[in-house]
């Protein structure tokens, strides 16, 4: 065994302690690594016939408990589904029975609310709107029809009074 190192860091040689002289660093690590024994490499094993034959076997068994107890434990559900398609009905309109009825088209008439609202406990902007346009209404028409509400959307007080939007410009 060797017993004097070189400094990894300053390259000093011929060091026998702990640290090297030169620039104070300490060597313990690299004297211990120095006393590890060599290691040894060995020639890779090689797998022979008979563990490829083994190893084939225990797959050939593991599939074949699989695929029974796939068959066992879960049942497939099938599913029968009569679709009944009826014979169409044709309708031809007689002299005697009109073709076409004349009604006049009905008219929707838009919900009617109140001109204002006025915040209650809980409510923003998201939720004033669909409590007055219905769902899937934005919250951005409240801002439209009140612009003091420009910068504080977010910001809104209980009691605070505000317009009610046209519902009808967001369809």
């Amino acid at each position: 065994m060797n017993n004097k190192l070189e400094c990894p860091v300053c390259g000093y040689k011929e060091i026998e302690g702990d640290s090297c002289p030169n620039c104070d660093t300490d060597l313990t690590l690299i004297w211990r690594l120095c006393q590890l024994s060599e290691v040894r490499t060995s020639a890779p094993t090689k797998i022979q016939a008979w563990q490829f034959v083994v190893i084939g076997f225990v797959f050939l068994i593991g599939l074949g408990i699989g695929t029974i107890s796939s068959f066992l434990f879960i049942q497939p559900q099938s599913i029968n589904a009569t679709v009944n398609v009826p014979n169409p009905v044709i309708v031809v309109p007689t002299p005697s029975t009109p073709a076409v009825l004349n009604t006049p088209p009905k008219t929707i008439q838009p919900a009617t609310y109140p001109a204002t609202y006025t915040v209650q406990s809980g409510d923003n902007l998201s939720i004033i709107t669909e409590k007055l346009c219905g769902q899937g209404a934005s919250w951005q028409l409240m801002v439209q029809a009140n612009p003091q509400l420009k910068g504080r959307e977010n910001d809104i007080e209980k009691g605070e009074v505000f317009k009610v939007p046209n519902c009808q410009e967001a369809g």
